[in-house]
């Protein structure tokens, strides 16, 4: 009897690490993909731009409107964090910028050149120049 309670408890514990230990799902958070983008897109070069970040993250396919053109987030990634840069501030539109989706699961991007800004960039939250130091 002692022996098949302490087997119990000892199956119990392994379960218990086993269930409680295993990895969950990946997310790569706001901070960490604006050092992607930092890195990787705009090679530590953020002289001369502005840059913006979604709220929250988009889901795999949701669209992003921007004067008569839609850019998907890809369907391969779980969600995704947009970035827009405005390569050329001050400028009139149409004019160099960029969408930069960054897979919130494994931190992956896509770039996708473009000319003009999103549709709801009012409700993007500036990160670039910081306003807010």
């Amino acid at each position: 009897m002692i022996k098949a309670r302490f087997l119990l408890s000892c199956f119990t514990l392994v379960l218990f690490l086993v269930v409680g230990c295993a990895p969950g799902e990946k997310t790569i958070s706001k901070d960490q993909s604006w050092e992607v983008v930092k890195k990787e897109v705009l090679a530590e070069s953020l002289q001369n731009k502005i840059i913006y970040i979604s709220i929250e993250p988009l889901k795999a396919g949701q669209a992003v409107k921007s004067w008569g053109h839609l850019y998907k987030v890809p369907e391969d990634f779980q969600g995704a964090w947009l970035f827009f840069i405005d390569d050329q501030p001050g400028a009139n539109w149409e004019h160099a910028c960029r969408y930069v989706f960054v897979n919130t699961a494994t931190g992956k991007y896509k770039v996708i050149k473009a000319g003009t800004p999103p549709d709801s960039i009012e409700n993007m939250k500036k990160i670039f120049p910081n306003m807010n130091p």
